[in-house]
Formats: C-alpha cells, structure tokens, sequence
C-alpha cells in the first residue's frame, strides 16, 4: 500500500512541474540556476524514504531534506517534505477517517522528531531563513518546544501554519477547490487554477521572507485579479506568460503555493482511490 502511495506522491511532483506556475520553476518555464532532474531527484528520494517503516516521522523529514540538499547542493522540495511526510503516517486502514487521523499524526509529533524537524529547516536554508531573528527563530531553538515553534511561525509561515491547524487552508479551502475544477476543465487548468488559488488567498511565504509583506501583498492581489479574469475561460496561457514573466523578472518566486498545491494533489490522488469523505 505504501508503494502506491509513494507512486502518487511521484506523480503529483511531476504533475506540479509540467504545467505552467507563474513564478515558479516548470519544464515551461525555468528559473536560473534550478533543474528539472533534480526536482524528480529530490521527489524519488524523498518518496523513498518516506516508505521507510523503520523511521518515525521525524527521522523521514530529516533524512528527505538532507539527502536532497547534500547531494543537490541547495534546498529542493523542502517545503513538500514537511508537508507530504506527514501524510504517509496516516494507516491505509484509517484513510475513512483522513482529517482525524492526520491530525493524530501532527498531535504526536514529539520533541525528538520536532527537533530533527527543525534541523532539517535549519540545514536547507530556505530562502529569507538568514534574515529573520525574532521569536520562534528555527536556528535558535533555545527552550522553546516544537509545537510552540510552530505556532508563532503559523503567524508568517503557511506550511506551520498547516501543522498547527491540521492542514486547513489546504482539505477545506484548496481541496474543494481543485474537486470543482477537475469536473469543470482540464487536469493541467485544474492545477493551474489551484496554484494561482493559493497564490490569491494569503501572502507566499517565500516571498514574504525574502521580500517583505508590502511585496507579498502586492503579488497576491494581482494573483487575484488574474485568477478571476482566467478561471472560466479555455484559454488561459496569454495572462499566464504575462505574469510569469514579470514575477521572474523580479524573482518573485511562490514556492510555498507550489507546496501546498504539490499536497493538494496528493490528497486529491489518495481520495480518488479510497474514495474517503474530508
């Protein structure tokens, strides 16, 4: 069972990379300095250790992240480890009760996995990481417990956010977004419109580290506006490239909405199978 979960993880990473994210790094349109082979790299590894029924969640994140930034030189997929290892602790005899269960899985994170949790932050360096110095710092654990971490990072981090408030934004917000879209239009508009929904309902917090919440804002605005004026047409690539454009010229990049777009794939892949309620 773990190996066609694993599978659908690969496929979902794969799927996010093929279409067009305005931003964010696809075979359509790349970032300098980034790789599709790593991407697939960094999706393969980490799948792999995921499946691993002799590490607890914990030592899977950690293991994930280091084996990618190690052997690709920088962080890949971080953001996707910490947010899909989690889901592969949940038994395929409790995927009926997926809400309940995930939440038991982040409920249970204990102080041993939490503090290789945040090695495996620490040592990827996300982008913006060096320059924050306030409460709740990964680098600078001090005696703070990891769930408390990860509540004050919730204020400004979406990803913490998901750990504190058992993935909310992604099974009742993104979710029945993307179940609407898939009976509605294609699969590659579906992911499309699911990352630009992301894009436009709360500030990246990539971009927020890296540039401020001024610049976040401003994105998510015209995220927005553009998801409106695309979500029922056919076709939707001319206000795509035009945004894309001017976001890499910038180097705004929503690498958090590509996460959380990754996960709601996942889900979504998951649920078609076992056919569970959220």
């Amino acid at each position: 069972m773990n190996k066609l979960i694993q599978k659908l993880y690969y496929k979902s990473c794969q799927e996010e990379l093929m279409v067009l994210k305005p931003g964010n790094h696809s075979i359509h349109s790349g970032i300098i300095g980034m790789n599709n082979k790593r991407f697939e790299f960094a999706a393969k590894v980490s799948g792999e250790i995921f499946i691993n029924k002799k590490l607890d969640l914990g030592e899977k994140i950690y293991q994930s992240a280091s084996k990618c930034f190690n052997q690709l030189g920088e962080n890949y997929n971080l953001g996707i480890i910490l947010l899909c290892a989690p889901i592969f602790e949940i038994l395929p005899d409790r995927l009926s009760n997926f809400k309940a269960e995930l939440n038991f899985v982040l409920r249970n994170i204990d102080e041993f996995q939490g503090d290789l949790i945040l090695r495996a932050i620490k040592e990827s360096k996300p982008a913006g990481l060096l320059g924050y110095e306030g409460p709740g710092d990964v680098r600078k654990k001090k005696k703070l417990m990891f769930k408390k971490i990860m509540e004050i990072g919730s204020q400004r981090d979406r990803i913490s956010k998901c750990y504190v408030n058992n993935y909310s934004e992604v099974l009742d917000g993104g979710l029945p977004f993307f179940e609407f879209l898939k009976k509605k239009t294609t699969s590659n508009n579906a992911i499309i419109l699911l990352y630009l929904f992301y894009l436009s309902s709360s500030n990246d917090s990539h971009i927020l580290r890296k540039y401020g919440h001024a610049k976040a804002c401003m994105i998510t605005k015209k995220a927005k506006n553009i998801l409106k004026k695309i979500i029922f047409k056919k076709k939707i690539n001319t206000q795509l490239l035009y945004f894309d454009k001017y976001l890499k010229s910038f180097h705004y990049n929503p690498g958090t909405c590509a996460d959380l777009t990754v996960t709601t794939l996942l889900i979504s892949k998951i649920r078609d199978i076992f056919k569970f309620q959220i």
